[in-house]
């Protein structure tokens, strides 16, 4: 080959050379977005090309998109970060002023979106009116974002990447199905979304025909309804929602396993071959205003009731509102694909599903909900071999909140949200290199957390219905006593960390002199308990002075499950001997 000319050569640019830490940080930012593209695309978003970077000015605004999605009438302007937690509380702030000028002028901006990329006009939902079309602003940090950042910048949708996982592992199982859970996610309601350019005003229903139970046969508790209908799968797929342990709620009430895709295929290759429905019911719960109907449209009062009857079963056509108990891989096994397949297309249409429903009373609460979902998960479950101990315990958070394993497991999330330990504990299935939690809940924190004894953090915490939490009948003072265990329990962490060097602090197994592993953890949360009962106030800048010298203390004498040995050691050497 001949050799470049001398002038062609000096007007190459030469490619800067990265450091290893930059090309690893690169790494994880580009992975960070080909996730978020991968789940957009999954779940039926046409991703817009040509914008991705574009700077432009918005009512005198200045900004750019890094990405932006397109369903129906539907835009989701997505702002992706790899930056460390930190700094993305600045970041968030200067996005401020033009998410909300967006956000409070949709129709305009729409209409800036097509003059500004003419060639990509056609992407950005053309077959509707602007005053249809529905903006979203999906904020996609790699890291976690503080609590605080989002209640001061409520505009955008904020995408962590522990949903965003979620959403991907789910859309990986059943395709373009996946958008429905996720359009709930957004805040968009089913009324408002459009289909093949219309978008149909006023809230839908779906009516099956069926029978309703004497409420005197069902041995439910005074207003809860059973019903019996067949409902096709894709009614089913539109509505329905499950409580998912990996899930987006804002709950810590999630106990089902995710969604298995070899389950899912399993099942959809007996439909394609078989083409007939399996014959047993999903259960699932309905909202209460769900109306069971006599045959001239009244509702039925269950209570005159005496032996079965035939109802109509008016389902509203909303997102997230059919709770399925179980029966989750049989529904989901018609999952719409891209192409999809018309076989089961077909079948998702023209098959009916036996479902079994109950019908919530009237003003039942979210948690009462949940409760009683989960009740009746494990009622179908215990028996199962599948059904494993740490399913169980999962759901034991649900139905006994106020037990010491619950507060336990409760206070152990906020640890990992806020404080020394936001970061470090494992908490997602796709965590790697994090802490183990279930020996820390078990052995280190429930003790301390435990609702009697003068060595607990109940026994420090004032509160004017305490008594209540240790009934067990009162929420809220529960909820309080959390955050109060995650507070005491930061300050002592943390007059620990303050004395150790940075780079110590870490659950990285090669760094040598780390001092972030179970056994660690599980001893400084016993010290704790032992400070209590010696009276030594828990306050951090205190604290900070007698651990002053804690760096040069031989963690490494202490193997495995030394926890107490470790801990008495420490509470006498910075506190000294106890006096009998």
């Amino acid at each position: 080959m001949a050799a470049q000319p001398a002038a062609r050569k000096a007007n190459r640019k030469k490619k800067a050379t990265l450091t290893p830490a930059e090309r690893a940080q690169a790494k994880i930012t580009n992975d960070h977005i080909a996730a978020a593209r991968r789940m957009f695309g999954l779940i039926g978003f046409q991703r817009v090309t040509g914008v991705a970077g574009k700077e432009f000015v918005f009512d005198n605004q200045k900004s750019d998109v890094d990405d932006i999605f397109v369903y129906e009438n539907i835009i989701v302007l997505a702002e992706y970060t790899a930056s460390q937690s930190s700094n993305v509380g600045d970041h968030l702030k200067n996005k401020k002023i033009v998410y909300d000028k967006i956000l409070n002028n949709v129709p305009t901006f729409v209409s800036f979106l097509k003059t500004t990329f003419p060639e990509a006009e056609s992407s950005f939902a053309s077959r509707y009116h602007q005053s249809q079309v529905i903006v979203k602003i999906a904020y996609c940090s790699r890291y976690d974002i503080e609590q605080t950042h989002k209640e001061n910048i409520p505009g955008p949708v904020y995408l962590d990447y522990s949903v965003l996982r979620y959403f991907l592992v789910v859309a990986h199982a059943i395709k373009r199905s996946a958008r429905h859970e996720f359009l709930h996610f957004l805040g968009i309601e089913t009324s408002r979304l459009g289909v093949n350019g219309a978008v149909t005003v006023g809230e839908r229903s779906l009516d099956y025909k069926g029978s309703i139970l004497p409420e005197a046969h069902s041995n439910f508790e005074e207003g809860y309804k059973v019903v019996s209908f067949y409902a096709d799968a894709n009614a089913l797929l539109r509505t329905a929602y499950v409580l998912r342990k990996e899930g987006w709620q804002d709950s810590i009430n999630l106990y089902q396993r995710m969604i298995s895709s070899r389950k899912i295929e399993s099942i959809r290759a007996y439909l394609k071959t078989q083409k007939r429905v399996f014959v047993n019911n999903i259960i699932v719960t309905l909202p209460p205003d769900v109306k069971p109907l006599a045959e001239d449209r009244t509702t039925i009062d269950t209570s005159t009731l005496v032996s079965t009857a035939p109802v109509v079963i008016q389902i509203p056509d909303r997102a997230n509102s059919v709770g399925i108990v179980d029966g989750q891989h049989r529904v989901f096994a018609y999952h719409e694909t891209d192409p999809d397949d018309p076989g089961i297309a077909q079948l998702r249409v023209q098959q009916n599903l036996l479902v079994t429903g109950i019908i919530y009373p009237e003003n039942t609460t979210p948690l009462d909900r949940e409760k009683f979902e989960a009740r009746l998960f494990l009622e179908i479950n215990s028996t199962q071999t599948n059904a494993k101990s740490q399913l169980k315990q999962a759901i034991g958070i649900v139905i006994e909140p106020y037990s010491n394993e619950s507060i336990a497991a409760r206070v152990l999330t906020g640890l990992s949200r806020i404080g020394p330990l936001s970061g470090l504990l494992e908490q997602y299935f796709y965590d790697v290199g994090k802490l183990k939690t279930s020996s820390i809940v078990s052995y280190g924190l429930r003790p301390l957390v435990k609702t009697s004894g003068n060595d607990s953090l109940f026994a420090i915490w004032t509160h004017q219905d305490k008594a209540g939490v240790s009934r067990g009948t009162n929420s809220t003072a529960l909820v309080e006593y959390i955050a109060f265990c995650v507070s005491t329990i930061n300050n002592v962490l943390g007059a620990i960390r303050r004395n150790l060097a940075k780079d110590r602090w870490t659950a990285d197994r090669k760094v040598a002199n780390r001092v972030m592993s179970t056994t660690y953890i599980n001893s400084f949360l016993i010290v704790i308990r032992m400070l209590i009962e010696r009276g030594v106030a828990i306050e951090q800048d205190t604290l900070a002075r007698r651990f002053a010298n804690i760096g040069t203390f031989n963690f490494t004498a202490y193997r495995s499950s030394q926890y107490n040995r470790m801990a008495e050691k420490i509470v006498e050497t910075y506190f000294g001997r106890r006096v009998p």
